[in-house]
C-alpha cells in the first residue's frame, strides 16, 4: 500500500517485572524523538525519518502484515439497498472517478488458452484501521493556514504516507511497555516541497483501536533539517 517504505525499531522496549511495573493508560502516549531528512545517492530520491518515544499500558501494539480481516482490512465495498455492490457511474456514486472513493479490481481469466483480462471500478470506503502509524503533511497556504497534503489526490493517486509497525510484544500478554520507533520513507520530497514551509502530524493507534495523541512539529522547509548521507 505504501510504496518506497522500511520500518526501523530501535525498540528499547521496556518489559517490567510484577514489582516494578509502572502504570501507563492503555492508550498509547507519544513524543518526538526526532526527525530529519537525509540524502541518499539515487537522487531524487531522499528519506524522512522520524523516531517517536512511546508508552502502552497493556502493550498491544503492532500489526502483522498478514492481518487483512475486521477490523484491519483495508476497505469496504459500498452496496446499494438490494446489496449489490456499487460500481463506478451507477446512481448514488460520486462522479469524476478519484482514488479515495474508488478501487480498480482486475481479474484474470483463461479462455481457450488465451488470458483475457476484465476490470471493475467499485466504490468503496477505505478503513483506517488497516494502518497503525499514521503520518500527515501540512504546507503553508498564502492565506496564512495550514492545508493537509493529500498524495491521492495532490500526486495523482500515489498512495498514503501512513504504513505499519509489526507487533512489539511478541508474548501477546498484558503488560506495560516502552520503546522507541524509527519510521523511514523514502520520496522526492526535495522535489515535491521545494521552499514549501511545512509541518508534520504523527499519530500511533494501538490493536484495541486506541489512538495516541497527536504529535505536530514546528514549521520547516527541508533544506532546514536536511542531513547528509
Amino acid at each position: 500500500m505504501v510504496k518506497n517504505l522500511s520500518w526501523f525499531l530501535f525498540i528499547v522496549l521496556g518489559f517490567f517485572a510484577c514489582h516494578d511495573r509502572p502504570t501507563f493508560p492503555n492508550t498509547p502516549s507519544i513524543s518526538f524523538n526526532d526527525f530529519y531528512f537525509r540524502e541518499i545517492a539515487d537522487f531524487p530520491l531522499d528519506s524522512l525519518i522520524i523516531r517517536i518515544n512511546f508508552e502502552d499500558g497493556d502493550g498491544d501494539l503492532g500489526l502483522k502484515s498478514t492481518e487483512t480481516s475486521p477490523p484491519y482490512h483495508l476497505l469496504d465495498f459500498v452496496v446499494d439497498t438490494d446489496g449489490d455492490t456499487l460500481k463506478y457511474g451507477d446512481p448514488g456514486t460520486p462522479i469524476p472517478y478519484n482514488c479515495i472513493d474508488y478501487e480498480i479490481l482486475r481479474k484474470e481469466t483463461s479462455v481457450n488458452g488465451s488470458l483475457i483480462v476484465t476490470a471493475d471500478t467499485m466504490y468503496v470506503i477505505r478503513n483506517p484501521n488497516y494502518f497503525n502509524f499514521y503520518l500527515t503533511f501540512l504546507v503553508l497556504q498564502p492565506d496564512g493556514s495550514f492545508r493537509e497534503f493529500n498524495p491521492a489526490l495532490d500526486r495523482n493517486c500515489a498512495p498514503p504516507y501512513n504504513g505499519r509497525f509489526f507487533i512489539l510484544n511478541t508474548a501477546y500478554d498484558i503488560r506495560p511497555l516502552t520503546g522507541e520507533l524509527q519510521y523511514t520513507l523514502v520520496s522526492g520530497f526535495r522535489l515535491l516541497f521545494r521552499n514549501d514551509i511545512i509541518k508534520l502530524r504523527v499519530q500511533i493507534q494501538d490493536r484495541a483501536l486506541n489512538k495516541s495523541q497527536i504529535l505536530e512539529t514546528d514549521e520547516f522547509r527541508i533544506t532546514d533539517i536536511i542531513r547528509p548521507a
